[in-house]
């Protein structure tokens, strides 16, 4: 078997070099001893593998019970069966093993695109072979196209279509927006356009081989659109290319050809652009007014932060209800800022319309965007990202999200080398944020202080990387860089609250409970101002969990009761069940946990986590130690996660074993707990459960 072979059966597709199943295009997850024997099975179709030829290959070297193959080959059919008539693929020969039935057809020439691409006819070429798993590609940066006509509805709109419509190349990866602001700001050239020696200069800082620039203008009644390729190096002119239209309805158009011959003379077959050359109507809008709208948004994200772009990414979206990078931004906008719900909705939105990626490494990302942010499902996320690595193993989106997810599950550690990777590709704010984070988690304060430092003399300026600087004062115990962070952001709309709910952490962490919660309230009525309701509520339950932690019932049932009514939202519901499990609202606490059982089955952290806390909680009101250590068990291999949108790791799981076991007397697996907590001051910063394990370990 070839590292590249693939095969086909029914609607699946298995690939050998990934060790991937597909159906029908999308990723189905498989645990790894299940996906082997599928191999096996795939690869020997029509002969009986024997039990022993099983044993031998998935478990290798390991001794095992006959029972291990049973359970995966039920596993498979559980995946497999419903898509055949009858007893589905895998037949049982009794006594002797197993054989793969269903037709079977191997492709060995390389694999097949994952997902249905549309051709430029219209029709869909599904399954067959693709240039995509190219990983030498060349980078570009499309520049600024100099709008002389007059009309402003073409200002910044025609390099946005550009890009959009380029992101489908497979030979081409185009510099981020993101990364080229960033070079910007070391040139200390702000706003500056992307043209002649400034574009130059930033291809030469981002070692990016070409710029595409030039203009659009009217010649007579016709519009026409220059386009001009230069080398990244030395600033030699590669290719030029015009393309007219008839009036400004045509001028999309216009530009979809010129993107075509674009792609074929920098050096992409003609196969590869024929099998990936949708149009932007089809990959993006049809409608100059939407992607005028949609170009403003991008670079008001750059400029003042996602809270101002939303409201351009709405009329573009009213204006093209289609227009799937629209949708998508404002679902990220929306859950960075926390409001969950809405980005829930709008993630929904281009999942739905997924097909209409610009590429098969979007649609993918798009999957992996919609189980992180809609299902919650953090490991389907996760093979989602991870399937975008396969056409770009650089792609730093990915390797970004990737490490997120990991960040969310406590895997810091796995989480640092893709966030490396992405900072070396792209240098984004987002990335170096997430790596500050890591860094810091993992108790490496020195390097995560360095890469700040790094980040603020590049200019940047976000709430999160203020936030970060504020928490790694704190560890250092230097309240005037904690007093200059925290400043930083006061006066800033969507910003201000965070730094806000850190400082309330920190005066709960001292025992000033009045002040915490005063500063709380302060942060939810910003976020109030904001349009906010789900965060509002959020800040309010955290600060009632730390009056549970605290045994002040009274202050928390309150304000639990507060956030639930102000906004019911995921975050809030998960907060208020556990503090009413510790505050002696039993009752309340079960009809809550079991509305979250119902509203989320798929959800990773409600599953694995936060229902585990919370029955973990109510077994421990009880006085029931045993059954409050068995709940909490599902949490144990997340249990170190950071959840959006907490400044610190919860850390509740190991907080209310180790109360367990202090109840039932187990002095040594109670300090085991508690130790859990008290040696990651880097991961637990200002949270009050620090001091609290501190106590109780003293206290053993």
């Amino acid at each position: 078997m070839s590292s590249d072979d693939i095969y086909e059966f029914g609607p699946f597709r298995l690939e050998s070099g990934s060790r991937s199943l597909f159906r029908a295009g999308e990723f189905v997850s498989l645990q790894p001893k299940a996906a082997e024997m599928l191999f096996a099975l795939v690869e020997s179709a029509g002969r009986v593998v024997t039990k022993e030829q099983l044993l031998e290959r998935v478990w290798a070297g390991v001794v095992v019970e006959e029972g291990a193959i049973a359970n995966n080959i039920s596993a498979l059919r559980k995946v497999l069966d419903p898509a055949f008539e009858g007893d589905g693929p895998i037949a049982t020969i009794s006594r002797r093993g197993y054989r793969f039935i269903a037709p079977v057809r191997a492709l060995p020439d390389g694999p097949s695109e994952p997902l249905p691409a549309s051709a430029a006819t219209g029709s869909v070429a599904a399954n067959s072979s693709s240039a995509q798993r190219t990983t030498e590609r060349d980078t570009i940066l499309v520049g600024e196209i100099e709008n002389k006509t007059g009309d402003p509805i073409f200002d910044g709109t025609i390099r946005q279509a550009l890009a959009l419509v380029l992101a489908q190349s497979v030979h081409l990866d185009l510099r981020s927006d993101h990364r080229v602001h960033a070079a910007l700001a070391v040139m200390q050239r702000h706003g500056a356009a992307v043209v002649g020696e400034v574009a130059l200069e930033v291809c030469q800082r981002t070692n990016t081989k070409a710029f595409i620039t030039g203009s659009i203008f009217l010649l007579g009644d016709e519009y026409v659109i220059g386009l001009y390729a230069i080398r990244g190096d030395n600033g030699d002119t590669l290719l030029s290319i015009q393309s007219r239209a008839h009036g400004k309805g045509e001028v999309l158009g216009a530009l979809d050809r010129a993107a075509l011959e674009l792609r074929t003379k920098l050096g992409e077959s003609l196969a590869s652009v024929t099998r990936h050359s949708s149009g932007l109507a089809e990959v993006a809008t049809a409608s100059l007014e939407a992607l005028k709208a949609y170009s403003t948004g991008r670079q008001t994200w750059l400029s003042n932060g996602e809270a101002a772009a939303a409201p351009f990414l709405l009329r573009a979206v009213e204006i093209d209800p289609h227009f799937l990078a629209a949708l998508t931004g404002l679902a990220l906008i929306y859950s960075n800022v926390g409001q969950y719900k809405r980005g829930a909705e709008y993630m929904q939105m281009a999942y739905d319309l997924r097909d209409r990626a610009s590429s098969d490494s979007e649609r993918y990302r798009i999957i992996g965007v919609y189980h992180d942010i809609v299902t919650g499902d953090l490991h389907k996320a996760l093979d989602a990202y991870r399937a975008c690595l396969r056409f770009n193993p650089r792609d730093p989106s990915a390797l970004n999200n990737c490490a997120n997810a990991c960040i969310i599950l406590g895997q810091y550690e796995k989480a640092e080398p893709d966030l490396r990777a992405a900072v070396e590709v792209e240098r984004s704010g987002v990335m170096i944020a997430n790596l500050t984070l890591a860094l810091t988690a993992l108790g490496r304060l020195d390097e995560a202080q360095s890469l700040l430092d790094g980040a603020f003399a590049l200019k940047y300026d976000s709430y999160a990387h203020h936030n970060n600087a504020y928490h790694l004062a704190f560890l250092r115990g230097d309240e005037a860089a904690m007093k200059q962070h925290f400043d930083a952001v006061v006066g800033r709309e969507g910003d201000e609250q965070f730094l806000l709910q850190a400082a309330s952490n920190t005066e709960a962490f001292h025992g000033r409970y009045d002040a915490a919660r005063e500063l709380s309230a302060r942060a939810a009525a910003l976020a109030l101002r904001d349009g906010s309701l789900e965060m509002a509520a959020t800040w309010i339950a955290e600060s009632a969990l730390r009056d549970s932690h605290a045994g002040l019932t009274d202050h928390a049932c309150e304000q639990a009761e507060a956030a639930l009514a102000a906004g019911a939202g995921r975050n809030v519901v998960c907060l208020v069940a556990l503090v009413f499990a510790r505050s002696g609202r039993e009752a309340d606490a079960e009809r809550l946990a079991a509305q979250l059982d119902r509203e989320y089955p798929q959800y990773t952290l409600v599953q694995r986590y936060w229902l585990a806390c919370i029955h973990g909680a109510l077994a421990l009101a009880r006085g029931d130690w045993k059954t409050a250590v068995k709940s909490l068990e599902a949490a144990i291999t997340l249990e170190l996660g950071t959840e959006e949108p907490f400044i610190t790791a919860l850390v509740i799981p190991p907080f209310l074993r180790g109360l367990a076991y202090q109840e039932g007397k187990q002095r040594l697996e109670a300090a085991r707990q508690f130790e859990k907590i008290t040696s990651r001051p880097g991961l637990l910063r200002n949270n009050l459960v620090l001091p609290l394990a501190r106590k109780a370990l003293a206290a053993l």
